[in-house]
């Protein structure tokens, strides 16, 4: 038997470290791979899986990846990769606990996803603004996103996505005090991550598990299952996971009044936040700290990590978990800051009123040197007009009477080959027929002889035949004015 289990665990432990020498070589082939890759949708989405990659290991390289990969998604007009980037940048903000900005790219993305028509990329934006919501302690929202995000992962048939959302039923469960829906929705969560040999799941479900059974002060039950979580967070290489889990163990055994394995753990979550660069969970550990050593009643060490909590605290903008210290908020005069901040935010209303109405203006203004532009121009284009169809016109009538006098030209000359025609025609065709006519006269004389008779029909064919080539000669000149013509 303890052989068989022997080679159990072997076999699983050679396929988690063969996993993550894949995901090594598949990363190391990506950053061989892009310096050469042309400006195109496959750079975006190599940038993209590089920038996810590096979400868990580092926060810093991963930002620079995504942001790379957000200017060429946006130059080339890349809708898919453009959601990606901003999921990413939205998962990256939420790991800096700054949740406005996480929110904000999370919207951003889920607009565009939605326009694409995609539904795993919904669910995942969905459920990472379920996180956002539990970290604001907003429960309704929480509930809301948590659970239209499994509606979509279940519709795609996305088993790990359908886990995850579970697991942010789990925060809002345990947020409104109902343990027991809680618990059965992290075992179905840890089942469904068993079954896909997923360490980085088994790791948050492990951690919500033990957060379950330390809301009900099942201490032991609770550190079994938080140390399970540090496990898998190994074999994951989530080092913002073992943060946690480290963090939760403090939490758990200050509670109990273990006070040295509280320390210790408190510790561990910070050292090993400072070597990762983690500023949220370093501000998190400095406030478990402060609380161990208000409960030993060592309020000098207490103070000194409440103000390296809350200097963290300023340097990331996060104004909602500065209310959650109240171990040593006699520190500071509340009520006079309150008085400052609603001085300043009097300044910046007016400051706003005063920018709208200059805005106002400007725009007022900007409209009406535009209309009176516009009709400035449409004056132009109307003397422009006219102008050219008074140019038109003039070359019209110059073009008439051109022609008027092209014509009159042609009418005289018509007259005057008329004139010559008619000319000829009395002079020409009257002699021969003047002498047609006087033969026809003595051909009727009774007291001619035959041979007279003769000789007249010979004078009279002679005639004819010349009249006839009058003709032809004043057909010919007719023919020869109308081709002129």
């Amino acid at each position: 038997m303890k052989s068989l289990c022997a080679v159990v665990l072997v076999v699983f432990f050679c396929s988690a470290f063969q996993d993550g020498l894949s995901q090594q070589a598949k990363t190391d082939s990506l950053l061989r791979v892009i310096p050469g890759m042309e400006k195109s949708s496959e750079r975006v989405d190599a940038l993209n899986e590089l920038a996810f990659h590096f979400a868990i290991m580092s926060p810093r390289d991963s930002e620079k990846f995504v942001e790379e990969a957000l200017a060429l998604a946006r130059d080339i007009q890349y809708k898919k990769g453009l959601a990606e980037s901003l999921k990413i940048l939205g998962v990256i903000y939420y790991s800096r606990s700054e949740f406005s900005l996480s929110a904000e790219y999370s919207y951003q993305a889920l607009k565009l996803f939605e326009e694409l028509g995609d539904k795993s990329g919904q669910g995942k934006v969905l459920n990472n603004l379920a996180l956002v919501f539990s970290a604001q302690h907003e429960v309704e929202k929480l509930y809301e996103f948590s659970q239209r995000s499994l509606r979509l992962k279940r519709a795609v048939g996305d088993s790990v996505g359908v886990a995850n959302s579970l697991l942010s039923l789990v925060d809002y469960y345990r947020q409104t005090k109902k343990f027991d829906q809680a618990q059965r929705y992290c075992k179905e969560a840890l089942a469904r991550y068993h079954a896909l040999h997923n360490d980085l799941g088994l790791a948050h479900a492990s951690r919500h598990m033990g957060e379950v059974y330390a809301d009900e002060h099942n201490y032991v039950m609770s550190a079994s299952y938080f140390k399970d979580a540090i496990h898998f967070a190994k074999l994951a290489n989530d080092h913002f996971e073992i943060m946690g889990a480290y963090r939760n163990l403090g939490h758990l055994f200050l509670h109990a009044g273990g006070f040295d394995s509280a320390q210790y753990y408190y510790r561990k979550s910070l050292q090993q936040a400072r070597q990762y660069g983690s500023q949220s969970h370093e501000m998190l550990a400095n406030q478990g700290l402060s609380s161990y050593y208000s409960k030993l009643n060592q309020f000098d060490s207490a103070l000194f990590y409440f103000q390296a909590a809350t200097t963290i605290e300023r340097t990331i903008f996060n104004s909602e978990k500065l209310q959650q210290l109240s171990a040593l908020q006699i520190l500071y005069d509340f009520e006079r800051k309150e008085q400052e901040i609603g001085f300043h935010k009097k300044i910046v209303q007016r400051q706003y009123v005063a920018i709208i109405g200059v805005t106002a203006i400007l725009i007022l203004t900007v409209m009406i040197g535009f209309k009176f532009y516009y009709l400035n121009r449409t004056n132009l284009r109307a003397k422009e007009d006219l102008l050219k169809l008074n140019t038109e016109i003039h070359s019209m009538n110059e073009n008439l009477e051109q022609l008027v006098q092209k014509r009159t030209e042609e009418i005289k000359l018509q007259n005057q080959r008329l004139v010559e025609y008619a000319f000829f025609t009395a002079h020409e065709v009257r002699g021969p027929l003047a002498r047609i006519l006087g033969l026809i006269e003595l051909a009727k004389l009774k007291d001619i002889s035959s041979e007279d008779k003769d000789q007249i029909m010979a004078r009279l064919e002679d005639t004819a035949n010349e009249l006839d080539e009058v003709i032809r000669v004043i057909n010919r000149k007719l023919e020869n004015a109308r081709q002129k013509l």
